[in-house]
């Protein structure tokens, strides 16, 4: 086993994903979920790590950053993804502006593993209410900085 030290939990969720899937079909959300996860790799640094964790979630791991060091790449990826042309390269169809809404948790805000995904699925969910295409932070124990959490990976 193998762990993985960090401070900060970001959760993505790519907006109105199933409008995208329902009016494109599958296939072309199978696309644009592979452009998100590209421009992610491209994006962010080598000690951060990004997962997709299902159907249209992302979450990214990041280490050493403070909140508002997570935030502003939280919110650079964010606006990338944004700027991003979704258009077919056989057919030219452009398929819309895709966005994603982002929620953020700091270990120092949680209990422990499942505490800090549990705040950043709140925060996320208050990013797709407030109109989604945001990141949004679960900042409610500001000032208890310097905790990190150990979750094991098997290899």
């Amino acid at each position: 086993n193998r762990g993985i030290l960090f401070n900060a939990l970001v959760l993505v969720d790519i907006d109105r994903f199933k409008d995208i899937n329902d009016r494109y079909g599958h296939p072309v959300g199978d696309k644009i979920i592979q452009s998100i996860a590209d421009i992610f790799q491209t994006s962010i640094r080598g000690d951060m790590f990004v997962a997709r964790t299902g159907g249209e979630e992302f979450a990214l791991i990041i280490e050493g950053a403070s909140e508002d060091a997570t935030y502003d790449v939280a919110e650079r990826i964010r606006a990338l993804i944004e700027q991003t042309p979704f258009t077919s390269s056989q057919t030219g169809t452009n398929y819309g502006t895709v966005t994603v809404s982002m929620g953020i948790c700091m270990a120092s805000e949680a209990e422990g593993p499942e505490d800090l995904y549990t705040k950043a699925d709140r925060a996320l969910y208050r990013s797709k209410v407030s109109g989604r295409n945001r990141v949004t932070r679960h900042s409610t124990m500001a000032g208890r900085a310097g905790k990190s959490w150990l979750l094991y990976k098997k290899d």
